[in-house]
């Protein structure tokens, strides 16, 4: 009897501890559940075009976000912003980041971003990865075109070259590629027959330059004269006297198919490829004298040559000549630069004589016959003689 009331005992005993802890729990959770109940903010997040209530008891935006059912992540862009105080009733804007990939000095970064075109998202993974990347580098899509998910972003370094074609010098930077290739790329079309400076397919390096000569051809007709000729023949009357003309020419006309070629519009050859004659020309005849002797008072004189030549006479007696000689008949007064001092020669008229003086008026085809008297000199005036220089 004894024995089952001890049991009875503690088996209160027990029930009252288990019933004593349970009520503690109770009482920590009402506490806990009141005290979140008076801390908790409910706040509204927009995201993805739609408004979701977030209750929470953190004490900032970026706290709050973090520990919700929302998927956030630190790339998106939050207004305002995540060190904001929680306040009840706060609405906050989420604009979510998009995956992309991004490709440059054979690196790949897989990563997020919140910008919304490919040149803005550049910017923010260049400056975020510290890549440097610039606004010539390539990229393999428009800088203008809207992010999307999962967009592979590939970029080629571009570097400086020097383009001469057209007239133009442009100095540009381009990611390397074959000089064919690059010339597509700045829109600059290379004909058959141009000429490039570097060939199509070498790749290009820094600071190279790529010159483009155009070349063309245009085919021109051309008439042009055709020079007449001269022909001598001899004749007889004495040598050193004007020609006489026979007859005169005319010059011919041609006409030519020229094929031109030019690089960069400037002439360079020219191949005639046809050519006929329209009019033949024709030749001037001229007679020569070719006489070297005369005969006069039954003797024959030979000469080297003939001139006409405008005579006057002088006296002075006593005199000496040019060349030292006393003055007498048969000497005469000459242009040394024509007949040579101290030539015999034989003047019509005259008779023969010996240059062996000069004047100050005797110049070119002009002479001056010594004579004997002032009266003779005078009578004789002014004449047009033959003279033959022997």
């Amino acid at each position: 009897m004894f024995k089952s009331t001890r049991t009875w005992v503690f088996s209160l005993v027990r029930m009252s501890k288990v019933a004593k802890m349970a009520i503690f729990i109770c009482v920590v959770f009402l506490i806990g559940a009141v005290t979140f109940a008076f801390n908790a903010k409910t706040i509204e997040a927009h995201i993805d075009g739609q408004t979701v209530s977030v209750t929470t008891f953190y004490g900032t935006v970026g706290q709050a976000l973090a520990h919700s059912n929302l998927q956030s992540y630190p790339e998106d862009i939050v207004k305002p912003s995540r060190d904001t105080l929680v306040t009840k009733g706060l609405q906050i804007e989420v604009t979510r980041s998009k995956p992309v990939h991004l490709l440059v000095d054979e690196q790949t970064f897989t990563t997020r971003t919140s910008a919304n075109t490919v040149g803005e998202a550049l910017s923010d993974l260049s400056e975020r990865y510290g890549l440097q990347i610039k606004d010539v580098d390539e990229v393999n899509f428009e800088r203008s075109e809207a992010i999307t998910d999962q967009m592979d972003l590939k970029v080629r370094r571009a570097i400086p070259i020097t383009v001469l074609a057209d007239g133009k010098n442009i100095d540009t930077f381009i990611a390397p590629r074959t000089v064919e290739d690059a010339l597509t790329k700045l829109g600059i079309a290379v004909g058959a027959k141009d000429k490039v400076s570097q060939p199509l397919d070498h790749m290009l390096l820094a600071n190279e330059k790529v010159q483009v000569v155009r070349v063309s051809e245009r085919l021109d007709t051309i008439q042009s004269e055709i020079p007449y000729k001269s022909l001598t023949l001899a004749a007889d009357f004495p040598v050193g006297l004007p020609d006489k003309v026979v007859s005169r020419g005319s010059n011919g006309l041609q006409e030519q198919k020229v094929k031109v070629s030019l690089e960069d519009g400037k002439e360079v050859d020219r191949e005639i490829l046809d050519q006929q004659v329209l009019t033949a020309p024709t030749n001037s005849v001229v007679s020569r004298g070719a006489q070297t002797s005369i005969s006069r008072g039954g003797a024959n004189i030979n000469f080297t040559r003939a001139y006409v030549m405008t005579a006057t006479a002088y006296c002075i007696p006593g005199g000496i000549t040019k060349t030292g000689a006393s003055v007498r008949t048969g000497i005469i007064a000459v242009d040394p630069s024509v007949i040579s001092l101290g030539k015999r020669v034989y003047v019509e008229g005259y008779g023969q004589a010996r240059a062996l003086d000069t004047g100050g008026a005797i110049k070119g085809n002009r002479i001056d016959l010594y004579m004997n008297s002032t009266q003779e000199a005078l009578q004789y005036g002014v004449r047009k003689v033959m003279v033959f220089v022997q």
